[in-house]
């Protein structure tokens, strides 16, 4: 019986020691985005290890609805930056993640200055919600890259606007 207690208290530790050097990090921030207010972003890392993790951004509204969400995983997206030896580099890029920039959709680009497939809107919808000066988020999606989404009021939630590259200032 004896044996028995140690090989699952053994085997207990094991699955401790396992799970303990996963990348299974979330960092949580309020933000002003949507009309309802208390609005916020999560962002998640989850994986076997932090070179192997799925990044996921998600915008919740402040009645606790989800109104975007974004995942990829995260080498692939932000370059191989990522350690299974550094979890702290982990937290500290969920921390900057989480500081998306907020603006007006009005601050979009001109149309005209739009490369081919930065949008997958049409010029006119594009144009529309410029001229309607909606709120607007641009998160990290990519090594100095951004994703831009447009709050819409009579939907209730947020749609892609376009995506940027833009200069990234390291930490």
């Amino acid at each position: 019986m004896r044996a028995f207690v140690v090989a699952a208290l053994a085997l207990l530790a094991s699955a401790c020691n396992q799970q303990s050097a996963r990348c299974d990090f979330t960092h949580t921030r309020e933000i002003a985005f949507s009309s309802l207010g208390a609005d916020r972003v999560t962002v998640r890392s989850f994986g076997e290890s932090c070179d192997k993790a799925i990044g996921v951004y998600e915008i919740i509204d402040g009645e606790g609805t989800p109104v975007w969400a974004w995942a990829s995983p995260l080498q692939r997206q932000f370059g191989d930056v990522f350690t299974a030896e550094d979890p702290e580099h982990m937290q500290a890029f969920l921390e900057h993640w989480s500081q998306p920039v907020i603006a007006r959709t009005s601050g979009a680009p001109d149309w005209a200055t739009l490369a081919p497939g930065q949008t997958t809107l049409d010029e006119l919808t594009y144009a529309d919600i410029r001229a309607r000066d909606l709120p607007m988020l641009c998160h990290f999606s990519g090594t100095a890259r951004q994703t831009c989404v447009f709050w819409e009021p009579a939907a209730g939630g947020a749609g892609h606007l376009f995506d940027q590259d833009v200069e990234e200032t390291v930490e």
